[in-house]
């Protein structure tokens, strides 16, 4: 497996697409208009981590990890050489949580030094609880690939599994704050996000964020199970 993932990697960040966008993203937020106070940058660097990084680096991740290997056969060949299913899974969702990683690592650096140079009274603890939430958008993004891993191998889809993704990340966390409001559920509270969004809060406190656990054990772990579980009986021509 550690071939597999080592191979994958390889392949993604040779891929001019996902360089390019990859600069792209970083330069926007190197270049973007610096607030006046150190609340509204943070703010300003944590909005914009969580949503257009995360949308923008995703669809070039998904397509370089799922959707090639797929439509090429990739996967198939692999099933075919002995590797289980099981591990073909966990491999692109490792794959994921890599490329995530260094993305958002380098991301990170680049907010800092745009926070040192900006001239605003940002202090440590505020670029500590930074890293902290920069940890957390990685997460994010795992748990919503999990999501889209699940359609990829279940239904055999590429197309569905990046649309799915695309949606979770444009509009779940909207429509489920619009839903327990309406109906004074709550819907969101337990959900993937609400879940990470408590856990955060409490890190910010200082205290520990006991919420990450059931959201990495029930909406990353219990979709990877699902995915193997379902993946094991599905019928491919191998």
């Amino acid at each position: 497996m550690r071939n597999v993932i080592r191979a994958d990697l390889g392949r993604i960040i040779r891929k001019p697409s996902f360089l390019v966008i990859i600069v792209l993203t970083l330069i926007f937020l190197a270049t973007r208009k610096t607030a006046d106070v150190a609340e509204e940058q943070i703010e300003y660097i944590k909005e914009y981590f969580n949503t257009l990084l995360l949308f923008a680096v995703s669809i070039p991740v998904f397509l370089s990890i799922y959707s090639d290997d797929i439509n090429s056969g990739s996967v198939i060949n692999l099933i075919g050489k002995g590797l289980s299913r099981k591990k073909v899974i966990l491999s692109k969702l490792i794959d994921v949580t890599v490329v995530l990683t260094a993305y958002y690592s380098v991301a990170y650096i680049v907010a800092l030094i745009k926070n040192m140079t900006a001239g605003i009274a940002i202090t440590p603890k505020q670029n500590m609880l930074l890293l902290v939430y920069t940890l957390f958008c990685v997460l994010r993004g795992v748990g919503f690939f999990s999501v889209a891993s699940l359609i990829v191998f279940v239904f055999w889809s590429p197309s569905g599994g990046m649309t799915a993704m695309l949606v979770l990340l444009a509009v779940s966390r909207m429509t489920l704050l619009i839903l327990q409001k309406k109906f004074t559920i709550p819907i969101y509270d337990y959900s993937f996000d609400g879940l990470l969004d408590k856990s955060y809060s409490k890190f910010a406190l200082g205290n520990f964020g006991w919420h990450i656990i059931p959201a990495i054990v029930i909406y990353i772990g219990g979709v990877v199970l699902i995915t193997a579980l379902l993946f094991k009986k599905k019928e491919i021509d191998l």
